[in-house]
């Protein structure tokens, strides 16, 4: 009896919340929500041989002032081994960067190029004085990818999330991916228009993109001009990120929802003197690359080879970011 009694006695000493006492062994990022997926390497064609009569063809609109010849020629490249976040960067995970570091919080950083709604059907209407993070009228929670964030913030987030990891000794490096890292990830191994198909209607169920409830909402807009999809997606603006089916990759919203950031700058015939081997863009420019298309774009620039740019320090409605990790 009095063996069993010590036993006990020894039990009551054991802590019995050691598991409350061990550290988090996730990475950092993943503390903050955010996950990556392995890209392979490959060969791919990237770029576009198609002219804006031919798309015509095939039913699907340029808007006025967006030009195609930017995606030629079509060529051959090839993509090194990398990782790309599964979703674009939400709210929350920004929200977390501008809490530890006091930046996006003031509203004279915002005063221009910021972009939202202001009231029913002013779709296009910017607005400059509404600091980040209601930054848009439209309704956005933690979830949604984070809008009105310019290249240059972008890339202080990835500057802030490496140093971070450094901090807790993990030897990672954050980036905003190349512009043929991007469209290797939509593609996905698919060589036709979109990721789902040559046809805008193979998008349903994939992507948050200007549809028939947007053309609803904004019956102002000329849509001989602006042509939308003839699917309903569900969400009248931006989605909550992984909404909608994932790519081949493993990655969601690779078309619609925002547009993304990539590290490059934006050259108009870059395409015609692009190495064949990770290519990373001019040298220097005026604009950086934006993909990927929006939940306000129509099937011609939500296409895996159409190119948008802005500057730098350019924030608007639609414009958001993912990350990724090079091996």
């Amino acid at each position: 009896m009095t063996c069993r009694v010590f036993v006990c006695f020894l039990l009551l000493l054991t802590p019995v919340a050691a598991d409350e006492k061990r550290p988090d062994k996730r990475y950092f990022y993943q503390q903050l929500g955010i996950e990556f997926v392995d890209i392979p390497a490959g060969e791919f064609v990237m770029g576009s041989n198609e002219t804006e009569d031919e798309l015509s063809k095939a039913k699907i609109q340029a808007p006025a002032g967006f030009t195609v010849s930017d995606e030629r020629p079509a060529h051959k490249v090839k993509i090194s081994g990398f990782r790309m976040q599964t979703t674009e960067v939400t709210r929350a995970q920004v929200a977390a960067y501008s809490k530890a570091t006091g930046s996006l919080s003031r509203a004279d950083e915002f005063r221009n190029n910021g972009g939202g709604e202001q009231k029913a059907n002013e779709l296009f209407k910017q607005m400059p004085l509404l600091p980040w993070p209601d930054s848009t009228r439209f309704l956005q929670t933690d979830e949604h990818p984070v809008v009105n964030i310019s290249w240059r913030e972008a890339d202080l987030f990835c500057k802030w999330l490496t140093q971070e990891s450094l901090k807790r000794g993990e030897l990672l490096r954050f980036q905003l991916p190349t512009e043929a890292q991007w469209e290797y990830a939509c593609r996905a191994g698919a060589r036709t228009r979109f990721s789902t198909g040559d046809d805008p209607g193979s998008l349903k169920g994939s992507a948050n993109v200007a549809d028939i409830k947007f053309r609803a909402m904004y019956q102002s807009v000329d849509y001989k001009k602006y042509q939308v999809f003839t699917f309903s997606d569900g969400a009248p603006f931006t989605s909550v990120v992984g909404h909608y089916d994932k790519n081949k990759f493993g990655l969601y919203d690779m078309h619609g929802n925002v547009m993304e950031w990539c590290r490059d700058w934006y050259g108009e015939s870059y395409y015609q003197m692009s190495p064949n081997s990770d290519p990373e863009g001019p040298p220097t420019g005026e604009f950086r690359v934006l993909r990927g298309g929006s939940w306000d774009y129509g099937p011609c620039r939500l296409r895996c080879a159409a190119r948008s740019y802005g500057h730098e320090d350019g924030r608007c409605r639609h414009n958001g970011f993912r990350l990724v990790i090079e091996q």
